[in-house]
């Protein structure tokens, strides 16, 4: 089977949906690059001790964003791709949904921060993690006008609204590298602050004709019961197993030498998340075995040069680490080419996942998928951590990055034949 047939290499060029995939990997690339020279500059800035707590109060804000998102972004895509009455009354829900929970995780931050800090054994954390909380409905107004541009297939301002708050919070980190020391409130601060930027920008480019929308609250039952298990799903995966472990049983420093390499390979995640929302509409019309397997082999000019480039990096962790990092993050090495070995299998797994939710409608046996991973990738980290510190951790994470690919590859290939 000739996987790059001229045909299927002209297609990237000239179909919309083709396109469409280039300009969201491009821009997501571009996005990536910029947002990740934050995370290049601050390890230098603060070093690997303070880092890895910022590591730890930063990737709490993603946990609390993800719980909080309930899969809405995605109900986004799923309902409101047309512009009709049921779309914008789910628009409507959807944003109120949205103020809604960023509201109760506001006030959920007074409760939880204190304790939270405590249980991992930095009650100092306690302010910085409450920052978090509090911010958290930035990071949700964020995902819904980005969702909105997507599910309207306005990826170009869907790009320019995430590019724009990685730029401004770049640009405010150099300025104040020059003028004065960055410690690791400011860090806190700008991390959670700036998306207001993008909140900004994506309102300038979101028409709000949907807000006077009649009868929103009964899409409820339709809207939620679409995003439970993918919203379950979000939220098991985005746990911070690793950084949480790191550092309670491994110290600051190595959860920090662990989370630089990692967050400079972040720019996967991101890549396989709006690779798959890219593929969603495409999917879910497909109605036979051979239009799912023509589509598979489709997708492959795109996802094996993505995949080899992760697989080539696997080679090259030293003078990357050393370049980017610096040389007190010379013990990060190793863990990140495990980690560009994994990124290899993350993105990959974009589209059997994809099928899955879409295709197949097993939102419920991604979810499964999720559980059954995250058991294994605790049990891992509870194994490797306590003798092999971060390099444990890294390979905890690439050994469950395959088993999530092998899981949902056996299921869609078990639909496919059955």
């Amino acid at each position: 089977m000739k996987i790059f047939k001229k045909d299927y290499v002209q297609a990237l060029f000239t179909k919309p949906g083709s396109r469409n995939t280039l300009i969201v990997l491009g821009g997501t690339i571009i996005n990536s690059l910029i947002g990740g020279l934050f995370f290049v500059l601050a390890p230098r800035f603060i070093g690997p001790e303070k880092y890895g707590l910022f590591a730890v109060v930063s990737s709490t804000g993603v946990l609390i964003a993800s719980v909080a998102n309930l899969g809405i972004d995605s109900g986004i895509l799923n309902f409101a791709s047309k512009n009709d009455s049921v779309a914008n009354r789910v628009l409507k829900l959807a944003l109120e949904s949205y103020i809604v929970i960023g509201l109760i995780t506001f006030l959920a931050g007074f409760v939880l921060a204190k304790p939270l800090a405590q249980f991992l054994g930095t009650a100092s954390l306690a302010p910085l993690i409450q920052v978090a909380f509090s911010l958290v409905i930035v990071f949700l107004l964020t995902d819904f006008f980005v969702a909105v541009l997507q599910a309207r297939e306005q990826f170009a301002k869907a790009f320019m609204t995430s590019i724009s708050s990685n730029t401004i919070r770049l640009i405010i980190l150099l300025f104040g590298a020059y003028f004065f020391i960055i410690d690791l409130p400011f860090l806190t601060y700008l991390f959670f602050l700036v998306p207001i930027v993008s909140v900004i920008v994506g309102k300038i480019f979101t028409p709000t004709n949907f807000l006077s929308a009649k009868d929103h609250r009964k899409e409820f039952r339709n809207f939620f019961g679409f995003n439970f298990w993918i919203a379950a799903s979000f939220a098991v995966s985005a746990f911070p197993v690793d950084n949480y472990m790191l550092l309670k049983m491994a110290g600051p420093i190595a959860t920090g030498l662990y989370a630089a390499p990692f967050k400079l390979l972040s720019i996967v995640d991101q890549l396989a998340g709006n690779y798959s929302r890219v593929l969603a509409p495409k999917i879910s019309q497909l109605d036979s075995r051979e239009k799912t397997m023509k589509f598979i082999q489709s997708t492959l000019p795109i996802a094996l040069p993505v995949a080899l480039i992760f697989f080539v990096m696997t080679f090259l962790g030293s003078p990357i680490v050393k370049l980017i990092l610096g040389t007190s993050y010379e013990q990060s090495t190793l863990v990140f080419s495990l980690v560009s070995l994994a990124s290899l299998f993350t993105f990959l797994t974009a589209i059997p996942v994809s099928i899955t939710i879409y295709h197949f409608n097993a939102a419920k046996v991604a979810f499964v998928i999720t559980l059954i991973s995250m058991a294994i990738w605790i049990a891992l980290n509870f194994l490797l951590i306590p003798t092999y510190q971060q390099y444990g951790a890294a390979v905890a994470y690439l050994l469950t990055e395959i088993l999530i690919l092998l899981f949902h590859s056996s299921y869609i290939f078990y639909k496919i034949r059955k």
